[in-house]
């Protein structure tokens, strides 16, 4: 055994130490509890979809509790009101984290407050599964105690990336990244382009716009007069079909890549013969990912606990989340811990929710499905997916 030189002042502080070391345990953490917290809205736009997200998951973790909790713990769900959301939703699971004692976060909406929730899980290391966003923040630094179960649109923009860079009527497309200066319109593009540079590819065109002073005539007249062949597109839905109306009555038909949670249901009129096979949509996540077993379980839940079915692709999200974390507790073993709840989410490789796509977590992986599905729409409006393609 090692020597030490002690200071009967260290040596007191280590022996106090010592003594009570075996009685510490985690925040929201007993011999017979596990505390956990959502964070849903209890106003504004959003305050249905966390509604019906809260009845999913208090549903699960009732029917987990009845089966014997895990290893004889019961889950305690706890909500945390955000308010309006967004920009609320920081402040109020700071104060509620001041006041209560929470083992993790589970699901619920981080939506306009990602970055502060990010540094919020940082500082007081606390793990946070799953929240619903479409920004997956990208930091310098891993963070440890987030993770993401679908990707946002930065992992989609860059599976779009990669699509593209290996389709052979596609790779040596003279590119243009086109993108609105909001939030997640930005983030999307940033990370095209990152992806772009990573692959040894490059963006010819690059091009903002606001929606003040957006110009679809401009745009098109610009990059085709450019010699344009595909366009990575970032906008609304309204100005996405503006662009291919445009493009439409100039006699142009580039490429077309764009994200599903920006595209509206007209894109599918839009698509004429002019752009047969030519545009392509990203999405996180296809019907075929929830499979026959896990919409049966889903609605035996639903059957058993009697909760209305609306804002369905958010409950079964906030569903596959809830699953996760209980393999995660279940992996983690009887001698829980947030650290060893984190080593166990890390360890998960291609788990199989039955509602999402197969979920992989790793030291240096946040994102479980770190990719998309890309999806061609043809000229007579149906989609074709042309499979899952990885971010990186």
């Amino acid at each position: 055994m090692p020597r030490y030189d002690l200071s009967r002042e260290d040596s007191v502080d280590l022996i106090a130490y010592l003594k009570r070391i075996a009685a510490e345990v985690e925040p929201g953490l007993t011999q017979t509890t596990i505390t956990i917290g959502v964070m849903l809205p209890s106003k504004g736009a959003l305050m249905d979809l966390g509604a019906a997200m809260k009845d999913v998951l208090t549903a699960y973790f009732d029917t987990v509790n009845s089966g014997g909790g895990i290893f004889n713990r019961k889950i305690e769900l706890k909500i945390v009101d955000t308010g309006m959301g967004g920009a609320d939703t920081a402040a109020a699971v700071q104060t509620f984290s001041n006041q209560e004692q929470v083992f993790a976060f589970v699901s619920g909406i981080t939506a306009g407050a990602d970055l502060q929730m990010a540094a919020f899980a940082r500082n007081e290391e606390t793990p946070v599964i799953s929240p619903s966003t479409l920004l997956t923040p990208v930091e310098t630094s891993l963070n440890r105690y987030v993770f993401y179960l679908l990707p946002g649109v930065a992992e989609q923009s860059s599976a779009l990336v990669n699509f593209a860079a290996a389709r052979s009527e596609l790779r040596n497309a003279r590119t243009a990244i086109v993108f609105n200066e909001s939030p997640i319109n930005v983030a999307a593009a940033t990370a095209a382009e990152a992806q772009t540079k990573t692959i040894g590819r490059r963006v010819h065109v690059k091009q903002t716009y606001t929606s003040n002073n957006f110009d679809a005539r401009r745009i098109v007249n610009e990059l085709k007069n450019s010699g344009t062949e595909a366009i990575l597109f970032f906008g609304s839905g309204n100005e996405q079909l503006a662009i291919l109306r445009e493009a439409e009555a100039s006699e142009w038909t580039p490429d077309f890549l764009t994200l599903g949670a920006l595209t509206p249901k007209e894109l599918l009129g839009t698509s004429r013969r002019a752009f047969k096979n030519k545009i392509y949509v990203a999405f996180p996540t296809v019907p075929a990912d929830v499979t026959s077993q896990g919409m049966s379980e889903f609605r035996s839940l639903q059957e058993k606990y009697k909760f209305p079915s609306r804002h369905t692709a958010a409950q079964i999200a906030a569903f596959a989340a809830a699953k996760v974390f209980v393999e995660g507790l279940k992996r983690a073993g009887t001698d829980l811990s947030r650290e060893k709840l984190i080593a166990a989410l890390e360890r998960l490789y291609e788990y199989e929710t039955g509602l999402s796509p197969l979920i992989t977590f790793g030291p240096n992986r946040r994102v479980g499905a770190a990719g998309a599905y890309v999806v061609s729409i043809e000229a007579d409006g149906n989609a074709v997916s042309m499979g899952w393609i990885k971010s990186y």
